[in-house]
C-alpha cells in the first residue's frame, strides 16, 4: 500500500525546551485579565467609598435643612408680633396724645374753683362735660361758672342745670350741677 502525504507538515518531536514556550501567552492573558479585574474591583470600592461619603454628607445637609424647616413659621410669627407691637405703639401714642385734653381740662377746673367749692363728680362724654359739686353759697357757684367761662377751656355759655340748698348741711350750703362744652385751646 502506498501512502502519500499531501500535507506538508513536518512533525517534530516534543522536546523539553518547547514545553514552557506555549504557556507564556496564556499567562500573559491571565495577567491582563487579573489586572483588569483588580482595576474594576478598585474602581468599585472607590465608587462605593465616594457614594458612602456623599450619603453621609446628604444626611448631614438634611439634618441642617431640618433645622431651617421652622424658619418660615418663626418669621411669620415675628412679623405678626411686630405688626401687633406696632399697632400697640400707635394706640399708645394716640392715647397719650388724647390724654392731654382730660388732664389739661382737670387742671384748669381745679385752678378756677374758688374757696368754699368742691366737686363731687365730673363726667365727660365727648365734648360735653357735666360737673356736680357743693358750695358754701350761691356766690361760689356763680364764681365757678365765671371762672370756667374765662378759662378758655369751655365754650360759653356754661349752663347751671340745678342748684338747690342742702337740707342736712349747715346754712347756706348749695348742691349744684353745671353743663359745659369742652373747647380746648391750641397748645
Amino acid at each position: 500500500m502506498i501512502r502519500i502525504n499531501l500535507l506538508a507538515v513536518e512533525l517534530r518531536p516534543v522536546t523539553p525546551s518547547r514545553v514552557g514556550a506555549g504557556l507564556g501567552e496564556p499567562l500573559a492573558c491571565g495577567g491582563i485579565i487579573a489586572a483588569v479585574l483588580g482595576l474594576v474591583l478598585w474602581q468599585s470600592l472607590s465608587i462605593r467609598t465616594a457614594s458612602n461619603r456623599l450619603d453621609d454628607r446628604m444626611k448631614t445637609l438634611d439634618r441642617g435643612l431640618a433645622g431651617f424647616a421652622g424658619v418660615p413659621a418663626r418669621r411669620d410669627e415675628v412679623e405678626r408680633r411686630s405688626a401687633d407691637l406696632a399697632r400697640r405703639v400707635a394706640l399708645t401714642e394716640t392715647r397719650r396724645a388724647a390724654q392731654g385734653a382730660p388732664v389739661r381740662m382737670l387742671d384748669q377746673v381745679s385752678r378756677v374753683l374758688p374757696d368754699g367749692v368742691w366737686l363731687t363728680e365730673l363726667r365727660r362724654q365727648g365734648d360735653d362735660v357735666t360737673i356736680e359739686g357743693r358750695a358754701t353759697g350761691m356766690t361760689g357757684v356763680s364764681d365757678t361758672v365765671a371762672g370756667l367761662e374765662s378759662s378758655g377751656y369751655f365754650a360759653p355759655p356754661i349752663e347751671i342745670v340745678d342748684s338747690r340748698p342742702e337740707a342736712e348741711a349747715s346754712a347756706g350750703a348749695v348742691r349744684f350741677e353745671l353743663r359745659a362744652r369742652l373747647s380746648l385751646p391750641a397748645l
